[in-house]
């Protein structure tokens, strides 16, 4: 036998070595029962090729209309449509830390470069949460709504040249492109640039895409991530991203130096990052250069993605249905609402704020379930009872 032949064979041998052993211990396991999918029980991969696919929130649903309130879909982990159960494993102080999936998202092989999604220590997360606190206050937020506004003049201006032309535009895509602009706008001062011509600027979407969807799905074999970080490198797919780019050289600008002001130009508003670096003048020790860039990249990663789904969502439910878009039409009539409306004006109107939050409900930012790991001593969740992660070592 050749040594390639011999290599392959000791492979197949230590891979169904693995499963049968996997098996073992899942037939004498506290969760045996739990239903699902075969594959899952041995494997990843079955989780893997779901998410691949694009369609495991549908996928999902199906099966716990088959197979009941928890089910499995890959070897220790479950899936729970419980409702009463989110406060107990997602609310404030809980005891269920995120689970080793979000390491997939720090900085190349460095874990320790996290950031406030990543963040797995509760206490590390919430010392990091405070730093930035007053940056997502209601108030500081309702501050952003020039750069909003200006976005919006830009996107209704495109929306009005499509409308007298008669032409097809892909929606999808240019909520993306307004949303990416609104982040920008509101975390650099400058906007990207992609309301100008409705392109992906320096592909700046295509590859938060490809990065999001790698972190999703490395996270699921997060042991070989090394290896896999390594490979990409090799391959040449970890090169200099612009969205970085754009954020180093706007931090080592000092910010923007372009003033904004409301419509009567009284009150000058300041974009996220020159909060960031204000704040670092005033206490250089709390914050790190780390700090800054990983709040503005994750404020643009996670935010504009975010806001195009659901902006998309929005569109698709009420135009699908042609009484709501009407109501909603006599509501904003029946208000006097201004082309731009403020925000304090949107909350004012209880039928678009139902329209909103319905299609949230129905189309939510993500489709993977947010993992967390079973505290010390495991529990007993929507009465099943589940072991720690120490107990599985």
């Amino acid at each position: 036998m050749s040594l390639a032949a011999s290599i392959v064979s000791l492979a197949v041998f230590v891979l169904l070595a693995h499963y049968v052993v996997r098996l073992m211990l899942d037939s004498v396991s506290h969760t045996r029962e739990i239903p699902g999918p075969l594959w899952s029980r041995l494997t990843n991969l079955w989780y893997l090729r779901q998410m691949i696919k694009g369609d495991f929130h549908n996928t999902n649903i199906k099966l716990h209309r088959q197979k009941g309130t928890i089910v499995r879909i890959a070897p220790n982990y479950y899936s729970l449509s419980d409702p009463a159960c989110l406060k107990t494993i997602y609310g404030l102080g809980t005891k269920y830390v995120k689970s080793s999936w979000y390491d997939a998202w720090n900085t190349e092989e460095d874990l320790t470069w996290t950031n406030l999604f990543s963040e797995r220590d509760p206490k590390k997360h919430a010392a990091s949460r405070r730093k930035v606190a007053s940056m997502y206050s209601m108030t500081t937020l309702t501050s952003y709504e020039p750069f909003v506004d200006g976005c919006i003049s830009l996107f209704r201006r495109h929306l009005d040249q499509a409308g007298s032309s008669a032409s097809a535009v892909n929606l999808a895509h240019w909520v993306q492109c307004y949303a990416f602009d609104v982040i920008g706008y509101i975390t650099f001062g400058e906007r990207f640039g992609f309301l100008d011509n409705m392109l992906d600027v320096s592909n700046i979407i295509k590859n938060l895409d490809a990065a999001g969807s790698a972190a999703s799905y490395i996270g699921l074999f997060i042991m070989l991530r090394p290896l896999i970080m390594k490979i990409l490198r090799l391959m040449g797919l970890l090169g200099t991203d612009a969205l970085a780019d754009f954020a180093e050289r706007n931090v080592k600008m000092g910010g923007s130096r372009k003033a904004i002001y409301g419509a009567e130009k009284i009150a000058f508003y300041s974009p996220m990052l020159n909060k960031l670096l204000e704040a670092k003048k005033a206490a250089p020790g709390r914050f790190t250069e780390w700090d800054i860039m990983a709040n503005v990249i994750s404020n643009v990663g996670a935010g504009s993605d975010t806001t195009a789904i659901s902006l998309s969502a929005v569109f698709y439910f009420i135009y699908s249905n042609p009484e709501t878009l009407q109501r909603l039409r006599d509501e904003l009539e029946v208000a006097g609402i201004d082309d731009i409306p403020r925000f304090s004006d949107t909350q004012k109107l209880p039928y678009f704020q139902a329209v909103l939050k319905e299609c949230l409900r129905l189309h939510p930012g993500t489709g993977f379930p947010m993992f967390r790991e079973v505290p010390e001593g495991g529990a007993v969740i929507s009465g099943q009872f589940f072991p720690s992660k120490f107990d599985w070592n």
